[in-house]
């Protein structure tokens, strides 16, 4: 698969979190940026300094502390048993407007790991370090999957959620180096699996913000039975589409070759599965809609070898095969993605 620029990962990552708007203020410059890992310690470094300037999170936090004064609630049963009475204090328990809360912890815990990242540039790996001295007063943290789901964002801090999904990203990414101990980030554009969730989060988020369709992503499509049973397996559309009358149904897969070669035949062909699959969500799909609704179905693969762009006619069901160059200019991709789907049938 030809390499797909900087830029467009960039671009990639922020509609596939639904973060367009908040990428698009970091006004990050990739033209000088050579890999994935320094991309992500830029961002990460410009978020943070955004975050410094305005005010790191803060919250009330339990403190307990042995003090001359008063403070909060005095813990009479530990005092009286470490004899601080007679030394005339106390142990208090207090509470404390302190910046040590889970999303400061992880945002620094990432930015220390990746600072130690193997062929990290050193203007991105110096801009890190001095992040960090700027962080005081946030302990650091054993990082585990699940804090990320411990986080809780709100209106008041959700200029946290670029930064988190950076962090999740670093997080997933980063490996230890057996020989050296230090740490590999992992291209993850070579993760068949991590690739085709943000193809399908990226084509369902760039539909709905860039486009008139009423975009459902991830919908489920109930089966056409009179005769419900739980051993059946759930069908769920990466996107369906919705517009005055007209609904399409969206398939991406992000495969390293987007023809294989048949058993039979040595010219490559479409992929059998994958068209058996959209054909079938469409026809249980079909009996949802109004009578003279139209049904569509497009498959999209990221280029490869050759542009693909072929229609289809399979069993009443029109079906558009189609890729996307990921690797030509953002300007290019993004106006490929619309005619595949305004220009569809």
């Amino acid at each position: 698969m030809p390499a797909i620029p900087i830029q467009n990962i960039y671009y990639l990552l922020s509609y596939a979190w639904d973060l367009l708007d908040e990428a698009d203020e970091l006004a990050v410059d990739t033209e000088d940026l050579p890999q994935v890992l320094d991309l992500v310690a830029r961002l990460l470094t410009q978020g943070t300094q955004r975050l410094l300037r305005r005010g790191m999170d803060r919250g009330y936090l339990p403190q307990t502390e042995v003090l001359s004064t008063l403070r909060g609630r005095i813990d009479f049963g530990a005092s009286v048993k470490r004899l601080l009475l007679e030394q005339c204090k106390a142990q208090c328990d207090f509470e404390e407007f302190l910046p040590d809360l889970l999303h400061n912890r992880i945002l620094k815990t990432t930015i220390q790991t990746l600072s130690t990242a193997e062929g990290l540039a050193f203007r991105q790996r110096r801009d890190l370090h001095t992040l960090l001295r700027r962080m005081d007063g946030i302990s650091p943290l054993h990082l585990r999957k699940s804090h990320f789901a411990e986080v809780r964002l709100h209106r008041n801090n959700a200029h946290y959620r670029l930064l988190m999904h950076l962090c999740e990203l670093a997080f997933d990414n980063l490996l230890v180096n057996e020989q050296t101990g230090q740490r590999i980030f992992r291209n993850f554009l070579r993760d068949k699996q991590q690739m085709a969730r943000l193809f399908e989060h990226f084509v369902a988020n760039f539909y709905r913000k860039e486009t008139s369709w009423k975009v459902s992503p991830q919908e489920k499509i109930p089966w056409d039975t009179s005769t419900p049973h739980e051993l059946l397996p759930e069908m769920n559309a990466d996107a369906v589409l919705r517009s005055f009358g007209r609904t399409v149904v969206v398939e991406c897969k992000f495969y390293q070759e987007t023809l294989q070669s048949g058993r039979w035949s040595e010219k490559p062909k479409l992929r059998s599965h994958h068209l058996y699959q959209l054909s079938a969500y469409m026809e249980n799909l079909r009996c949802k809609l109004p009578g003279d609704g139209q049904l569509e179905g497009i498959i999209i693969y990221p280029v490869v070898n050759a542009v693909l762009c072929e229609n289809l006619i399979l069993a009443g069901n029109e079906i558009k095969v189609c890729t996307l160059e990921l690797n030509a200019p953002w300007a290019q991709v993004s106006l490929q993605m619309k005619k595949i789907a305004e220009g569809c049938f």
